[in-house]
């Protein structure tokens, strides 16, 4: 059967004073805050529907849910907003929060040592994806506070910066459709904001700087910018909108926007940007979204997961109703008890069933189904990142995998595969991007054999062979799953159980001298187990010690 995967499109647009790049997450994002830029487009003005639950107005500002305004020293307003979307989800939940630390988030996101990582420096630009990454991973927020004296232009790198200060973590994420101005506003009502895109200019804005408009007319040069959406006004009258543009709206109404420049007008550094605002929550900026539901980073919780910078493109099986994708993790650090998986995916309403997947003898996920544990179903409601509650199952010591298993059957039922509407089963991965103009590396993902696999057609393969032998991609990705596991931390389980079966046997003695050769690595768990004489350290005794046991010599 025929399998194609789904090469990303990325292309770039010419800027009037430097390059702009765009990148394929879905249609293609821009930089944000990179430089100006001319721009054009065809798209028509977001349309206002109307719903009668709806109020006429509503600010979260207003409700207290948001943090005292923030200014941006550099090209980082997608930090900036990307972490006010985070702190006003957080209050709306009732959770204590001060002032997180955008800062925190620049510097992580940029170059490793190892040349992994956004490739980008602290003053630079960065994509709606940046942030995502940095709040699923539970990378951070961080309160300010609890960074103490934080320097990002004293030569602190990405390699220095502690991530383990956060206190919440983010669970699920909607992407919002930029035409369902309906279901934008729900959102803001039920999250507190949403995380938005636009293009700003100069000539746009009212002389008393609160009011943004952009015709569609409007041909000039501009800067993409980001900000949270925390309200809106339907009757925010159209004569507020004066800029030296010479255009105004041919109707009311306008979004309340939580900017990044300090307070630096009556609004306190809030602006209203018309309904019909040539880019406000355009492609271009995608993902348009907001944070659905969060949690308290307890000291018995853990997240496991395979990439921390999320989700940049969601990968496609052809003509296949079904497909299986898996992600392999050591559950032999001491939290066993899994509470949530966490995926990514843009098959909206598409069925999905979670398994955990012991591994076969070739240490693999077993690809014999009747081996598997069924742990959830349910339907992805919306794309983004969904959280699945599952009911405290309790996890088997040792690797084993999650699989999150995408079916598109009764979703496609009535469709051709030639139809616009047709959708195959999708599951985010975090994979590399460059410019589609220079060629030059955006992001250069962490990828590792034995980290993630699909199963469709009755084959399991490694994800990163099948990139190669699909796409010819020698980088490939990392799937975008994860588990939230809670737990006591790490124990001595049975002491010489080193490979975390149940006995004590020559597999056992031969995995130290595998970890002795630097060949594998070990949990706590396998460490404790593993120092067999009690000394503190793991040793060719301790293998000695495990032979001797064998043969019933103590």
């Amino acid at each position: 059967m025929y399998k194609e995967f789904f090469a990303k499109a990325i292309v770039s647009l010419s800027a009037a004073f430097g390059i702009v790049a765009l990148s394929a997450f879905g249609a293609g994002a821009v930089v944000i805050d990179f430089d100006s830029s001319e721009v054009s487009s065809d798209n028509a003005a977001v349309a206002v529907t109307s719903d009668v639950t709806l109020p006429a107005k509503y600010s979260s500002r207003d409700l207290g849910y948001v943090t005292e305004i923030k200014q941006q020293k550099y090209n980082e307003c997608w930090a900036v907003s990307g972490i006010s979307v985070f702190e006003t989800k957080l209050l709306h939940e009732g959770f204590s929060v001060k002032n997180m630390s955008f800062d925190h988030l620049n510097i992580w996101a940029t170059k490793h040592s190892n040349g992994k990582g956004w490739q980008r420096s602290y003053n630079s630009g960065g994509y709606s994806h940046t942030a995502l990454g940095y709040l699923t991973s539970w990378q951070g927020g961080v309160e300010a506070e609890d960074l103490g004296d934080f320097d990002i232009t004293s030569g602190i790198t990405s390699d220095d910066i502690d991530t383990g200060l956060a206190k919440y973590g983010t669970t699920a994420v909607e992407y919002l459709n930029k035409n369902d101005t309906d279901a934008i506003k729900r959102a803001i009502m039920e999250n507190g904001g949403v995380y938005a895109g636009y293009a700003t200019a100069a000539s746009c804005l009212s002389t008393n700087r609160i009011s943004y408009f952009m015709p569609q007319s409007y041909s000039g040069s501009s800067i993409n910018h980001g900000v949270e959406i925390v309200g809106w006004d339907n009757n925010y009258s159209r004569s507020n909108f004066n800029g030296s543009v010479g255009e105004k709206p041919k109707k009311p109404g306008a979004w309340l926007a939580r900017n990044s420049y300090g307070n630096y007008n009556s609004l306190g550094g809030y602006l209203w940007i018309s309904y019909e605002d040539k880019y406000i929550f355009d492609d271009r900026y995608q993902p348009l979204y907001t944070i659905k539901s969060v949690q308290e980073i307890g000291e018995n919780t853990r997240l496991e997961q395979n990439e921390i910078y999320g989700a940049t493109f969601d990968i496609e099986i052809e003509n296949s109703n079904e497909v299986a994708y898996i992600n392999r993790f050591d559950f032999s650090n001491g939290y066993n008890t899994l509470d949530k998986v966490i995926f990514e995916t843009e098959c909206k309403n598409a069925d999905y069933t979670i398994y955990y997947v012991p591994d076969d003898y070739y240490e693999k996920p077993a690809a014999d189904k009747s081996k598997w544990t069924r742990l959830y179903s349910g339907t992805a409601d919306y794309a983004g990142y969904i959280c699945a509650d599952i009911s405290d199952y309790t996890l088997p010591l040792g690797y084993g995998s999650i699989a999150v298993v995408i079916n598109t059957e009764q979703l496609n039922s009535g469709l051709d595969k030639t139809d616009e509407e047709y959708k195959n089963p999708s599951l985010g991965t975090c994979e590399w991007i460059t410019n589609g103009e220079t060629g030059e590396y955006v992001l250069i993902n962490d990828t590792h054999y034995g980290d993630s696999y699909i199963l469709y057609n009755n084959e399991m393969r490694d994800l990163l062979d099948w990139y190669k032998q699909e796409n010819n991609d020698n980088l490939g990705g990392t799937l975008v799953i994860k588990a939230v596991t809670t737990g006591n931390g790490a124990e001595v389980t049975t002491l010489g159980d080193v490979t975390l079966d149940g006995n004590v046997n020559i597999t056992d003695a031969t995995a130290i001298q595998k970890y002795l050769a630097g060949s594998v690595e070990f949990s706590e768990v396998r460490k404790l187990n593993a120092d067999v004489n009690g000394d503190g350290n793991i040793t060719v005794a301790d293998a000695t010690a495990i032979q001797k046991m064998i043969v019933g010599i103590q």
